[in-house]
């Protein structure tokens, strides 16, 4: 189905939790408050979200981290909610619920209107969380660390473990059916699946496919003849970096070509790649995501927006078909005409890649989610 947008967007070791109320603070210094179980900046404010009461708690994982997690319920609720459990982005930082940003505003929505509790953990370091610092936490520990977090949460009297959902946004959408499939694994039932912004293909054939978009969309910088020796060169660069596991500055000694591709892979910097260390990416290289997707029995939605800076709709619609072959009918791919990665609406797709103007789209984009959760419960 394809959507116009005609608008002007393993076991916790602890578990505690409390209520976003300023009760729940008690005084560390003045600068400094306990929130259930984390320190916290004292002149930080809890989260507020009309419609939603959110609850704070802390989850200690198996190798000493103590993350943050929020269940955040529809106001009145009288009952065991089953979860909406939710996998983030790639970039760093806090998932809490602030004003004005796409993201959050919708996963407010989704809290207020979508008859789940939603669950998010704070990343390592993220938030009020203590453990390594988000610059420095590879693939494998954030993966664990999700599952392990929402193991515990799932077991809190406010929640009806009997049906789960799960919600991955971006590179969340790789993670996503990773956690889906370990919960499964465990006996929890998966009731249903849905992404946006990350496809099914490996991690390597991703980081070429983004290149190749990098390369297209910059017609000022790049002739349409020099990108078949660019993506080549890259297939090599991405090889020995993400496969081999060598460190970015070591594959650029191999010759002048790599040295090049190096010096121009966007979101690449002196010791992180977006903000993440490489073992992060050469750790997502080795999963295996469509395996998931093809063991998790459960419905699956797939959002692909159109004029997406990053991903390729293959991925996406791999998803689907893939999903669709051995459950038919249990996939529904969706595309967002004239939307980017982040739910913004533009005129042209070199507009989008530029990012320039653009509107906020994002409440279209949580009423496909709403509409999908109501005809798959």
């Amino acid at each position: 189905m394809r959507i116009g947008i005609h608008l002007a967007g393993i076991g916790a070791c602890l578990y505690a939790i409390t209520s976003t109320t300023i009760a729940a603070q008690n005084s560390v210094n003045e600068n400094t408050a306990m929130v259930a179980g984390l320190p916290r900046a004292a002149d930080r404010p809890l989260e507020k979200i009309e419609g939603v009461t959110s609850h704070y708690g802390v989850v200690e994982t198996s190798d000493g981290a103590r993350l943050r997690t929020i269940i955040a319920l529809p106001e009145g609720a009288d009952e065991p909610l089953h979860p909406l459990l939710f996998t983030q982005w790639v970039s760093c930082g806090s998932i809490e619920y602030r004003e004005g940003s796409g993201s959050r505003e919708s996963l407010a929505k989704l809290a207020r209107e979508s008859g789940l509790a939603l669950l998010r953990v704070e990343r390592s370091s993220d938030g009020d969380s203590v453990g390594p610092a988000c610059d420095k936490l590879d693939y494998d520990t954030e993966v664990t660390h999700y599952i392990e977090a929402f193991e515990a949460l799932l077991k809190d009297e406010r929640i009806n473990a009997g049906k789960i959902y799960i919600l991955g946004s971006s590179l969340g959408s790789t993670t996503a059916p990773l956690v889906a499939h370990a919960l499964q694994k465990k006996g929890y039932d998966i009731a249903g699946i849905a992404i946006q912004g990350g496809g099914g293909e490996t991690y390597y054939e991703r980081m070429l496919s983004f290149d190749r978009i990098y390369l297209e969309r910059r017609p000022d910088e790049v002739a349409p003849e020099d990108i078949h020796d660019e993506i080549i060169a890259r297939a090599k660069f991405h090889y020995e970096y993400l496969v081999n596991d060598r460190h970015p500055d070591e594959v650029a000694k191999d010759s002048a070509a790599m040295a090049a591709v190096r010096a121009d892979i966007l979101g690449m910097g002196e010791k992180d790649h977006y903000g993440r260390p490489f073992a992060w990416h050469q750790q997502a290289a080795k999963q295996n995501f469509l395996a998931a997707w093809a063991a998790v029995d459960a419905p699956v939605l797939v959002i692909y927006n159109a004029f997406d800076q990053f991903e390729a709709e293959y991925g996406h619609k791999l998803i689907a078909d893939t999903v669709n072959r051995l459950r038919p009918g249990a996939a529904t791919f969706i595309i967002q005409d004239n939307v980017g990665h982040s739910d913004m609406r533009y005129d042209d797709i070199i507009a989008a890649y530029t990012m320039e103007g653009g509107e906020p789209v994002w409440e279209q984009s949580t009423n496909v989610v709403l509409n999908w959760l109501e005809k798959i419960r």
